[in-house]
C-alpha cells in the first residue's frame, strides 16, 4: 500500500505540473497537446486508485479477523485511540493532496465509529471527483478566451468602418486584421465558410441567412455590437447645452422619483445651560422626476448586406449620435426647461423671484439685476443661500452676439468702462429658445433648477437587432431610456428680453 501512495503522489505532482504548463500566450494546439498528456496522467492515476481499493478491500477483510481474535482476547475491548489516530493520520495525507476536509468531518468519523479503511476510501473518492472536474477545463477556456478574443477584435472593426470615432493610437493589434473584412467577409467566418470569397449574389444571400441565426453563428451578435459601440461613440461626442444647466442624477426604475430641495436641514441652535438640545423640523419640498423609455425602428435593407455597403450603413448610423442628443434637447426645452413645479408654479415665474418685471437688453446694470435676485434667494425654510452666483448665460441665436459683446475681455481705455463680467459669465446659445429672452443660471454643481438620468445600466442609446420572419434584412431598434424634470427654481433667472 505504501508504495501505491507513493506512485500516487509522483502521479498528482506530475498531472498538476502538466496542467501549469498551459499559459495565456499558449497556442490551441499546443494546449490540446498538453490536454492528452494530462488525460493520460489522470488514466494512470485512476489505475493505481483501483489497485488501492482492491489491495484496501483485502486488507479490511485481514483488519476484521484480527479484530475479532483481539475482541476475542480482550473480551470485546475497542482500542479507540488507535482508530483515532489512524483517522488523523488519513486526513493529513489527503489534505496534502489537496483533498478539502474539515476538523469537523474528522471528529465525526472517529465518533461514529468509522473505520480507517472506510474513511479512507471516501476521500480517495473524494479525490478522484476533484480531478475528473478539472480534466477538461484548460482546453475549453482556451477556446473559449479565442473566440470572445476574436468576436470582440471583428467588433471593434466594424465599429470603425461603420463611423465610430478612432483613437489616435489607432485600432488595436487583434482589430487591424479585420479593418478590411466587409460584411461578407464576417459573416462567412461566422459559420465557418471555407469556399472563396468570389460569390454570387445568391451564395451571399444564403451565406446571411445562415449567419443571421442566432443560435448557430456569432454574425448577429458581431453586427449588432459593432452598431452599438459605433452608436455610443457617436453619442459621447454630442454636447446638448441642457447638461450644462442641469444636474445629472440616473434613476433606479421608471417610477416617479422624488427629489428633496436643497435647504430642508434645519439650522443648528444654540444649547442651552441644562444641556437641553432643541429639536429641529424638516420643512419638505418635493418634486417627482421620472425616466422613459424611447425607440425608433430602422432597417439594414437586403440590398445594403448583398452590396456589402458598409458606406450606405455607416451613412445612416453617421448623424445618430447627434439624432439622440438632439431628442434630449428637445425633450428638456419643451417641457422641463420652463415646466410646473410641485407648487403648480412655472420654474420663471414672478412668484418665484426668477423673472423680470419687463423685458431689457443684455447689459451691465440688467445683468446686475438677474444676480442679485439669484443671491437674495431663500431656502425652504426661509434661511439664505451660502452661495447661488449666476455662472451661465444662456441665449437664443438672436442674442447671442449681444451676450459675447458683454462678456468680452477688452482693455478698457477708463475705469468706468471697466468689462466686470469677463471672465465671470459664460454665454452659450441653443436654438430651442426663440426671440429676445435670455437667461441667468447657476454652476449644477452648487445648484441646478433641473434633474437628467438616465436607467441605470443604461447610460447611452443602445440597438437591437432581429431578421423578422417574411421581411428581407435585419430589422434595427434604437432604444434610449432618458428622463429629465423640472426640480427647483431658485437656481436661475429669466428675462423676456427687449
Amino acid at each position: 500500500m505504501r508504495k501505491l501512495l507513493e506512485k500516487l503522489r509522483r502521479l498528482e505532482a506530475r498531472a498538476a505540473a502538466k496542467l501549469a504548463e498551459i499559459k495565456d500566450d499558449t497556442s490551441a494546439d499546443a494546449a490540446r497537446a498538453i490536454e492528452d498528456e494530462h488525460k493520460a496522467i489522470l488514466d494512470q492515476i485512476g489505475a493505481v486508485r483501483s489497485a488501492m481499493d482492491r489491495l484496501a478491500e483485502v486488507d479490511e477483510e485481514d483488519d476484521t479477523e484480527e479484530e475479532d481474535n483481539n475482541r476475542q482476547r480482550t473480551g470485546g475491548a475497542d482500542d479507540l485511540s488507535t482508530r483515532a489516530a489512524d483517522i488523523v493520520g488519513i486526513a493529513a495525507l489527503a489534505r496534502r493532496q489537496g483533498v478539502e476536509l474539515t476538523t469537523e468531518e474528522e471528529q465525526t468519523a472517529i465518533r461514529s465509529g468509522t473505520s480507517p479503511q472506510a474513511f479512507r476510501a471516501q476521500l480517495f473518492d473524494r479525490l478522484a471527483e476533484r480531478s475528473r472536474s478539472t480534466q477538461t477545463t484548460p482546453g475549453a477556456q482556451i477556446g473559449q478566451d479565442e473566440t470572445e478574443t476574436r468576436r470582440s477584435a471583428q467588433i471593434e472593426a466594424l465599429a470603425y468602418r461603420f463611423g465610430a470615432p478612432l483613437p489616435q493610437a489607432g485600432p488595436s493589434q487583434q482589430a487591424r486584421q479585420y479593418m478590411e473584412r466587409g460584411l461578407v467577409d464576417i459573416a462567412a467566418d461566422a459559420v465557418n465558410f471555407r469556399g472563396g470569397r468570389m460569390l454570387n449574389a445568391r451564395q451571399v444571400d444564403d451565406l446571411f441567412s445562415r449567419a443571421g441565426s442566432l443560435s448557430t453563428s456569432d454574425f448577429p451578435i458581431i453586427f449588432e455590437g459593432a452598431i452599438n459601440r459605433t452608436l455610443e461613440g457617436r453619442y459621447a461626442l454630442a454636447q446638448p447645452t441642457y447638461r450644462r444647466i442641469a444636474r445629472q442624477r440616473n434613476f433606479r426604475d421608471f417610477r416617479p422619483a422624488s427629489v428633496v430641495k436643497v435647504g430642508d436641514f434645519p439650522l443648528l441652535q444654540r444649547v442651552l445651560e441644562t444641556g437641553e438640545i432643541k429639536y429641529g423640523a424638516f420643512k419638505e419640498g418635493k418634486e417627482t422626476v421620472q425616466a422613459f423609455s424611447y425607440a425608433i425602428a430602422l432597417r439594414v435593407s437586403r440590398n445594403m448586406l448583398i452590396n456589402d455597403d458598409i458606406g450606405a450603413i455607416a451613412d445612416m448610423l453617421s448623424s445618430y449620435g447627434d439624432t439622440v442628443a438632439l431628442f434630449e434637447e428637445i425633450t428638456f426645452y419643451t417641457g422641463a426647461f420652463n415646466g410646473n413645479l410641485a407648487d403648480g408654479k412655472a420654474v420663471f415665474h414672478a412668484d418665484h423671484s426668477n423673472l423680470a418685471a419687463a423685458g431689457t437688453v443684455i447689459d451691465v446694470d440688467n445683468v446686475g439685476k438677474g444676480r442679485a435676485a439669484m443671491s437674495k434667494q431663500k431656502s425652504i425654510g426661509d434661511n439664505p443661500l451660502l452661495q447661488n452666483r449666476a455662472r451661465i448665460l444662456l441665449v437664443g441665436p438672436d442674442k447671442l452676439t449681444e451676450a459675447e459683446k458683454l462678456v468680452a475681455s477688452i482693455t478698457p481705455a477708463t475705469v468706468s468702462n471697466v468689462n466686470i463680467f469677463s471672465g465671470r459669465l459664460e454665454p452659450i446659445e441653443t436654438g430651442m429658445i426663440t426671440g429676445n429672452a435670455w437667461h441667468l443660471f447657476a454652476d449644477p454643481a452648487t445648484g441646478s433648477n433641473y434633474r437628467w438620468g438616465y436607467l441605470d445600466g443604461y447610460e447611452a442609446p443602445r440597438v437591437r437587432t432581429d431578421e423578422p420572419f417574411g421581411q428581407q434584412g435585419f430589422a434595427m431598434s434604437v432604444e434610449h431610456d432618458f428622463g429629465v424634470g423640472a426640480t427647483d427654481f431658485r437656481f436661475g433667472w429669466k428675462n423676456p428680453g427687449a
